[in-house]
């Protein structure tokens, strides 16, 4: 084991052990930033309310639905623009003008034009993840070596046959690498929506504690959110390189 293999854990505990102490020493307010181990015990108490998990519920499903629809679009639209130069001078505008645009300021349009239901939730995650996805799907097919679909149409290969057995596995690692960005962008674009459309989901019930001054529980469902964004990043590393050993570089 390198020492360097050792350095994310500790600073990791560095700065836990600093949010143990600021509040106790007196450096910050305790009623501002409760210590670490205070919350701790808080998200034990969290995650027992069955309220709770009803709206980790939710939120799961809006995530999992904006990021599969953004996938299902992104893909081949990334990848057919990689290879299309008439696609991407109609597409890259667009992308160019959304790009700079918080994804949170399009949320009440989206309650203007569908309402403060499902599909304005879902819909932001979707415009948040499309980006990444389309992107790193176009400049991973644009690299596509030429070599590869000289010797792919040399051997008779359709044009369908060609995107789904050479330009797709070529542009994988960069596919993969939008797609861990947008994974990670759809999870604050749920929790964006349901702060502002409010009704139910994480973000609702986080913004219900603010409301009533429940500070302890605010740090607590925080925790809670960055700890669920740790561990989906570090499953989906985990799952790309069980499934694609080949694979070389970080996803």
């Amino acid at each position: 084991m390198r020492r360097t293999d050792a350095l994310p854990a500790l600073t990791v505990a560095l700065a836990l052990g600093l949010w143990e102490v600021a509040p106790r020493a007196g450096w910050v307010r305790e009623e501002s930033v409760p210590p670490f181990s205070d919350v701790c015990g808080e998200v034990v108490d969290v995650l027992g309310q069955p309220a709770f998990l009803g709206a980790l519920g939710d939120s799961a499903a809006r995530w999992a639905v904006g990021l599969a629809l953004a996938l299902l679009i992104g893909l081949p639209l990334g990848t057919l623009m990689g290879r299309s130069r008439t696609l991407h001078a109609l597409i890259d505008p667009l992308l160019v003008a959304g790009y700079p645009v918080p994804k949170a300021a399009l949320i009440l349009l989206f309650v203007l034009w569908w309402g403060a239901g499902e599909a304005a939730r879902v819909a932001i995650v979707v415009v948040g993840c499309l980006i990444p996805i389309v992107i790193s799907s176009y400049h991973g097919a644009h690299a596509v070596p030429p070599a590869l679909l000289w010797s792919a149409r040399g051997l008779g290969t359709g044009r369908l046959p060609t995107w789904w057995r050479v330009i797709l596995p070529a542009a994988l690692p960069q596919i993969l690498s939008g797609l861990r960005i947008a994974i990670a962008i759809a999870i604050f674009t749920v929790l964006a929506s349901e702060l502002l459309i409010r009704g139910s989901g994480v973000g609702a019930y986080l913004f219900t504690a603010l409301d009533n001054g429940q500070t302890l529980t605010v740090f607590a469902l925080s925790t809670i959110v960055a700890a669920i964004g740790f561990l989906v990043d570090l499953a989906y590393v985990a799952v790309v390189r069980r499934g694609l050993p080949w694979l070389e570089g970080e996803v």
